[in-house]
């Protein structure tokens, strides 16, 4: 077991920072002072993040680190702060490690027993969630789906029968291919948001069922990058097998319960009338 605190350290230590998905005021004060004070920053896009930190006011040597070279990178990293450098790792927007390659980076420190501290911010899944009118307890977020229509089909199989909200990423060029796709798989009265351009000036929120998003996409082309988020499926009622609520009552009768008693406890936790239940009881035995 590894025990490992955050503040109080001195030496090199890893801050994941969040960074604005849009709206540059999104920055926090925290995430700027301490993008100020690191001896680096790790971006996966330089020119990228080189502009966004321009624009807030932070100027620091930045490293490249994306998903083409962080498996060489890591242990580059690692090596300058157990040197003592304070590298703060960003994503091109929003949270480090979700759909980057940062939990690279936080494995190879936390192997190596380097603090590694990770501040709240902006993430356009959590953000889109909270205003889709889908309960957010549970949800499962897929990150971007792959783009083969078989193995989309895999996925959305598990959103089909998951009790829950589903969310993922899609681009522009690909979302009205993945809404085709969808729409083999899900009923078409499933309810289906799509939220775009989140905290910009044209964010936009596209409520409705599979068959109108279907519609909608036929003669609206689809522009911006989109959070999907799917409704959760429709509860299944169990049924009800007969055979097993009276063995059940048995056993409680065989452990000393009255038969009266069992019928009442069995028929509470089933969630059945007890004189249904006792009227089927009493016919198994007749």
């Amino acid at each position: 077991m590894q025990k490992q605190s955050s503040f109080g350290q001195n030496g090199g230590k890893l801050y994941l920072v969040p960074t604005p998905i849009g709206n540059l005021e999104d920055i926090t004060i925290r995430a700027k002072k301490i993008l100020q004070a690191a001896d680096y920053i790790a971006c996966e896009d330089t020119r990228t993040s080189g502009v966004m930190l321009k624009a807030i006011g932070v100027h620091n040597k930045l490293l490249s680190f994306h998903k083409y070279n962080s498996e060489a990178r890591a242990p580059e990293l690692v090596k300058m702060m157990q040197a003592g450098a304070v590298i703060a790792e960003i994503s091109d927007a929003g949270m480090p490690v979700i759909s980057d390659p940062g939990f690279i980076l936080v494995q190879a420190c936390i192997q190596a027993q380097i603090p590694v501290v990770p501040l709240p911010g902006p993430s356009a899944f959590a953000t889109a969630v909270i205003a889709s009118g889908f309960d957010a307890q549970p949800m499962t977020y897929y990150g971007f789906l792959p783009r083969k229509a078989s193995e989309q089909a895999a996925f959305f199989e598990k959103m089909n029968s998951f009790e829950g909200t589903s969310i993922f990423y899609e681009a522009p060029h690909r979302l009205r291919k993945t809404i085709g796709n969808m729409a083999k798989a899900f009923a078409p009265d499933r309810q289906i948001c799509l939220a775009r351009e989140l905290t910009k000036v044209h964010e936009e929120f596209l409520r409705g069922s599979m068959s109108e998003m279907v519609a909608h996409f036929q003669t609206n082309e689809p522009r911006g990058e989109y959070v999907v988020l799917v409704s959760p499926a429709p509860k299944q009622e169990k049924a009800i097998s007969w055979d097993d609520l009276v063995s059940q009552i048995d056993q409680l009768v065989a452990a000393g319960q009255s038969k009266k008693d069992a019928i009442k406890a069995v028929a509470k936790q089933a969630g059945i009338s007890k004189n249904q239940l006792y009227d089927r009881y009493h016919e198994g035995q007749a």
